[in-house]
């Protein structure tokens, strides 16, 4: 849902990019982010003297989360849009994801299964979204109940705060990542009945690069 004030956000962090900040430069740093995303994640869960680290998450999060409006705006402003750039864009975000989430499998006594069920519902959810662009009078689809990549980066960095203060709470973590990954099967079913709805009475074609 927080997906929906993201022209908000941009124009608000704008002054952040400057006359400096290029759209790759803003990958760049996304990438960076996902990394270090991933890092405060493991060792602030691995090493005791760094717990800290948990609490840088949520600022890694945000710093990614900033990066990702801002190089989708700065390719608009500076005209460089374009068809290798959307792909760029859309695997970087879900690898991000993948990245940022899947180190925490690599986590002493984090639960493993529900782990795996939420990294690929939130492929599978991408996947539709994505996948509302080739189908009649369809686009790119962002219906999502609670489960964004914005509302993602928050209910995770929600999740390091709360274990950094409440390491207890580690027995509740796969009940956790089952709550978030039936909103993310909630968000899938609205994205395919969007797709439906703008495809209903257009004419549906299928090609691939051996006929049709």
């Amino acid at each position: 849902m927080l997906y929906f004030i993201k022209g908000s956000f941009q124009k608000n962090i704008r002054w952040v990019a400057g006359s400096w900040m290029t759209p790759n430069v803003a990958t760049l740093l996304g990438v960076v982010s996902v990394v270090l995303t991933a890092l405060g994640f493991y060792f602030g869960f691995t090493h005791e003297n760094l717990h800290f680290f948990l609490l840088l998450v949520p600022v890694f999060l945000f710093m990614r989360m900033m990066m990702n409006a801002l190089d989708g705006l700065l390719s608009r402003e500076y005209k460089l849009a374009s068809v290798a750039g959307e792909l760029l864009n859309e695997g970087v975000d879900v690898i991000g994801d993948i990245v940022c989430y899947g180190i925490l499998y690599f986590v002493p006594g984090m639960p493993k299964f529900s782990l795996i069920i939420y990294l690929m519902m939130i492929w599978t959810a991408e996947f539709f979204g994505v996948l509302g662009k080739s189908m009649p009078g369809g686009s790119r689809r962002y219906e999502n109940v609670f489960s964004g990549k914005p509302d993602r980066a928050l209910w995770m960095g929600v999740f390091a705060v709360v274990l950094f203060f409440r390491p207890q709470f580690m027995k509740y973590v796969s009940y956790y990542f089952l709550f978030l990954s039936i909103l993310l099967v909630l968000s899938c079913i609205l994205r395919i009945r969007k797709i439906l709805e703008c495809a209903r009475g257009k004419k549906y074609e299928s090609y691939t690069w051996v006929g049709e």
